[in-house]
């Protein structure tokens, strides 16, 4: 999992602005989380949702692929979670109590991250599953 700081924050990122900042990166500076080679090349895409409270939408996600070991890794950009719909603007307003109707994927995201870290780096790493992960930064 590669994930891109940007130096100004977008709160709820779109189709559009992904994939601008995806074409302005080198993916020749990037370097793999698993062996730390340069020189990713573009792999495959996938689609994901995003911002699941207010307005669900979707957005393609960039993988890279490693020449030198093989592995894959998605391109996210900051504020998405790894492997999870709610972004990280979403999950601070749940934990700080922000009025949202009753719902179970409030109560949820409030009894995974409650106990966790309050900060974006920690509740990505909550979800990475066995994945590696790399954070990049980028000048917008």
């Amino acid at each position: 999992m590669i994930i891109i700081k940007l130096s100004s924050k977008i709160k709820h990122i779109t189709e559009k602005q992904y994939k601008k900042i995806i074409q302005s990166l080198n993916f020749d500076e990037l370097s793999c989380p698993k062996c730390n080679s340069r020189g990713l090349r573009a792999h495959a895409s996938y689609s994901r949702y995003v911002d699941f409270f207010k307005r669900s939408h979707k957005i393609t996600i960039q993988r890279l692929r490693c020449p030198e070991c093989g592995s894959t890794h998605a391109v996210l950009i900051e504020d998405m979670i790894p492997y999870s719909v709610a972004s990280y603007n979403l999950v601070v307003d749940v934990l700080t109590g922000i009025d949202f109707l009753v719902s179970s994927h409030a109560a949820y995201l409030k009894d995974k991250y409650l106990t966790c870290p309050f900060d974006y780096v920690s509740f990505c790493e909550m979800n990475i599953r066995k994945n590696y992960l790399n954070f990049f930064c980028f000048s917008t």
